[in-house]
This record gives C-alpha cells, sequence and structure tokens, in this order.
C-alpha cells in the first residue's frame, strides 16, 4: 500500500483517536511508541503474508483439458491465515485507491471500466477469503 496513503492509514492507524482527550505530550509519545514497537511488526506480519501468498502460488500447477487451461493452487491450512491477510491488505488497497463505495454507499451512475473491474477483484477476493474462512480455517 506504499502509494496509497488511504490504505496505509486503514492498515496502519494511529493509536490516538482524533477526537481523544489526550495532550499533545502523550499523544506524541503514544505515536513514537507505535512508530517504533507496533507498526514494524505489522509491517512485517503484512510481508510475511504477501510471501506466504507469492510462494504457493509460485508453486501453483496447470493443466490443459478441452482447450482451456486449469490451475491448481494448493493451500496449506498452515497458511490459510496468511492468505486471507493478503487477500485482505489487497481488498483494502483496491478500495482507496479506485475510491470504491463502503458496502452500503452508493456507486457512481456509470463507472467505468477501471473501477468494475476493482470491484470485481474485491468481491473475488472476498469470496476466496470467505472459502478460506468457512472450509478451511474451521476445519478440526
Amino acid at each position: 500500500p506504499s502509494d496509497c496513503e488511504g490504505a496505509q492509514q486503514r492498515l496502519f492507524p494511529s493509536p490516538v483517536a482524533p477526537t481523544a482527550n489526550i495532550d499533545d505530550r502523550d499523544a506524541a509519545a503514544a505515536m513514537a511508541d507505535w512508530a517504533e514497537y507496533i507498526e514494524p511488526e505489522l509491517r512485517a506480519g503484512f510481508r510475511d503474508a504477501l510471501k506466504v501468498v507469492a510462494d504457493d502460488l509460485g508453486r501453483a500447477s496447470a493443466h490443459q483439458e478441452s482447450g482451456a487451461t486449469f490451475y491448481h493452487v494448493n493451500v496449506p491450512k498452515a497458511h490459510a491465515d496468511h492468505w486471507c491477510s493478503a487477500l485482505n491488505q489487497a481488498r483494502l488497497v483496491i478500495h482507496y485507491r479506485h475510491h470504491l463505495p463502503d458496502e452500503d454507499g452508493d456507486m457512481d451512475a456509470d463507472p467505468d471500466a477501471e473501477t468494475w473491474m476493482a470491484m470485481l477483484q474485491s468481491e473475488i477476493y472476498s469470496i476466496i477469503m470467505e472459502f478460506l474462512v468457512t472450509s478451511v480455517l474451521w476445519l478440526k
């Protein structure tokens, strides 16, 4: 999300709410502690999740059948959390980069092709996340 300010603010929120009843010195100390101790771990966790997904995708297989290409990606249960994290990051970046509305928000009357594609990507990522949560993570 390095080039998307809205996504960065969502993924790495300030520890001090704008309406917090806290003096500037305490707010600055909280922000400094957050930047030093919490945010680097969050960023490392996000990078690790993206690496796990990239590695899993790198092991994908493909085969031709009846003129179509079919892909098979094995997502080990131990990687499902990483996949959910990476897909959620991607959805947030898409949302903010393309200024998509919230679920209850109104969409422009005639969105362009790029906006439609962004909405479709976000929905596909949501479906994959739902599958991972309900069919992989909840398995005993």
